[in-house]
């Protein structure tokens, strides 16, 4: 009520005499509790001018100091965000231990002001920025099934609002959903295994001049079965020919309460036991031309926004449950013992701790770099930065998660249900919530991209040696396409080793790429397994990138345990640099010689027979 109240007091939509007679009703209606005090932040830093991102930069060697320094919080907004944020946290542990059920901490979290966070201050929102944001989810995420009800049932929905809805809708629903009064959720799959946009078959007919019939089905609708606001992605189909243009597409805000919408299927998925999902169907619903987010058919742009890879919102979840996963198995380690021995003396189960460790520091290092850049610079394109840290986020929280349960053994199954309910959840973020193939050619193409804007006229020279013959020969005496970033000037003395395995596997990646376009030109984006070893040099680049700036960053300011961070930052940029040469070995070895031929041809006889075809090793042929 009292959100309504100061919407309707700025609203300059209803007429002068209206607006003053509800907004005098509201005053003596609505008493405000004697000890209310509004949440208000430090406005933003103003941002910095528009740059290229940082790994773009790292890789045509257009660095700077900014390059080079880690993302700080330093303006008075930070203590404004800490204290505020203090009371959650609080709540959230209170919660740990305890049986509180989900309506009773969602309230709770309502009242401190957890679903305002998303929501603009024009709209009496708190508008956090993406480092802010991701600290939330990190902390909500203490409870899995918490941080995916943030992101599903409002991040994503209200990111889609702000950005393309109009100014009425946003004063139509805003209040509601900072009330709790809606719930929304993102329709957007269809079928058994997700969306494949050519295949959409809901869709959308005008009905009369101020509304549209909605007809069509929606899977894996996240928390649907408690969501009373779809935004759903429908075909646009014109009312005079009954057809749409394959890339046709209206998205609507839909109510429960419109009518002839149903929830079946509901899927209580492991892990998440609190967030179901559910199939949503839609049965001549009529929808108000008012909810239509922009234009008839203009959507297409909104949907391949909301499924390119990165816009998740994933990482917060991976850290929270990964660092708690290792929060409880190191006590159950110190505990146990393994022939009569401390389990925790060995020194491979110290190696296997420790990895699972490091990998967590690197996942903070992207994150939080990721967010800080975005925050800093205006018009941020982060958008390989954000697919990268969201993949290798899900895939090593999971990854450093079954290594841990192997050391645990028959234990972590059959006592310890936390583990395996940590398992699940995080093979809930590389399944459901990403799909490592697009992600994969999604990055790797847009850096091919990128590069291959500068390096066109070489390529072209190189695929036409006989053409350019003296080109050929001396090119390699003046490769132009070396970088020499001369990082170390940036960094603190110590790191001067790592910074060149850095600058080394910068040029590997480089050289990698160009002998992708000499030999496969625009066919590159077709070879899906080199898209992958490239996009895996990246992330092996970001990751150094990463963990170099910000242990430089600990170690110059004296953070406790910064002599471990240090060692940790050159220790991994070593592993890094082995990695990324054996990738690179790979793709110099051709398809012919690195195995791609023979797992395609292998795969193809599979194929054929639709089984496994190698025969038994006890199968006789006399």
């Amino acid at each position: 009520m009292m959100l309504s109240q100061k919407l309707l007091q700025n609203s300059k939509i209803l007429s002068l005499k209206n607006n003053y007679t509800l907004k005098r009703y509201l005053k003596e209606a609505v008493k405000l509790p004697p000890n209310y005090q509004e949440t208000k932040f430090e406005p933003l830093p103003e941002q910095k001018p528009e740059r290229i991102s940082f790994l773009r930069a790292l890789i045509t060697g257009k660095v700077d100091n900014d390059v080079f320094m880690y993302p700080e919080q330093i303006s008075p907004r930070y203590e404004d965000y800490f204290n505020w944020i203090k009371p959650i946290e609080s709540y959230i542990s209170h919660c740990t231990n305890k049986n509180v059920g989900k309506n009773e901490m969602l309230d709770h979290l309502r009242e401190l002001g957890v679903f305002r966070t998303h929501i603009g201050e024009k709209y009496f929102g708190l508008s956090l920025s993406k480092t802010e944001s991701l600290k939330l989810v990190e902390l909500l995420s203490n409870f899995p099934w918490l941080g995916t009800y943030m992101i599903k049932n409002h991040i994503l929905p209200i990111e889609i609002i702000d950005k393309y809805g109009s100014n009425s809708q946003k004063l139509e629903y805003y209040p509601k959903i900072m009330s709790g009064d809606i719930i929304p959720t993102v329709c957007v799959n269809e079928g058994d295994y997700g969306t494949n946009i050519g295949n959409i078959e809901t869709y959308a007919m005008q009905h009369t001049d101020d509304s549209w019939l909605l007809n069509g089905k929606k899977s894996f609708v996240v928390n649907g079965i408690n969501s009373n606001l779809f935004l759903v992605f429908a075909k646009h189909i014109a009312s005079n020919t009954g057809k749409s243009k394959p890339t046709s597409f209206s998205l609507f805000l839909v109510e429960k309460d419109f009518g002839n919408v149903s929830c079946t299927n509901v899927y209580d998925t492991i892990g998440r036991h609190e967030t179901p999902t559910c199939t949503i169907s839609f049965e001549d619903t009529i929808v108000p031309n008012k909810n239509i987010i922009g234009t008839p058919g203009g959507a297409l742009d909104v949907l391949m926004e909301y499924l390119k890879p990165g816009r998740q919102n994933i990482s917060g979840q991976a850290i929270s449950i990964l660092r708690n996963f290792l929060n409880q198995l190191i006590p159950d380690i110190i505990h146990k013992k393994h022939f009569d021995r401390d389990l925790y003396k060995f020194d491979v189960v110290k190696r296997i701790l420790g990895e699972i460790s490091f990998c967590l520091y690197t996942m903070e290092s992207m994150a939080y770099l990721t967010t800080g850049m975005i925050d800093d610079y205006k018009n941020m394109n982060a958008d390989v930065e954000e697919a990268i840290i969201e993949t290798y986020c899900a895939n090593n929280c999971l990854k450093c998660i079954q290594s841990g349960l192997q050391l645990v053994g028959a234990r972590s199954y059959m006592k310890n249900q936390l583990y395996i309910e940590a398992f699940h959840d995080a093979m809930a973020l590389t399944t459901m919530d990403i799909n490592n193939l697009d992600a994969n050619t999604f990055a790797s193409a847009s850096v091919i991209q990128f590069l291959g804007q500068t390096m066109c006229g070489h390529v072209y020279k190189k695929r036409n040696s006989f053409q350019f013959p003296f080109y050929n020969i001396f090119d390699k005496m003046f490769d132009k396409y070396v970088i020499k970033l001369n990082a170390g000037e940036y960094f603190h003395p110590t790191f001067k080793y790592a910074v060149g395995y850095m600058e080394d596997a910068i040029n590997r990646l480089k050289d990698a790429i160009l002998i992708l376009f000499e030999e496969e030109g625009t066919n590159i984006i077709e070879r899906y397994t080199d898209l992958q070893r490239v996009t895996t040099m990246l992330t092996e680049i970001y990751a150094t990138y990463a963990n170099l700036t910000r242990a430089s960053r600990s170690y110059c300011i004296g953070a406790r345990n910064s002599d471990l961070e240090k060692d940790l930052a050159i220790k991994m940029a070593f592993v890094s640099h082995i990695k990324i040469c054996e990738i690179q070995s790979q793709i110099n070895n051709t398809s012919l010689f690195n195995g791609d031929k023979l797992y395609s041809e292998a795969m193809d006889l599979v194929y054929e027979q639709r089984k496994y075809s190698l025969a038994h090793p006890l199968t006789k042929t006399f």
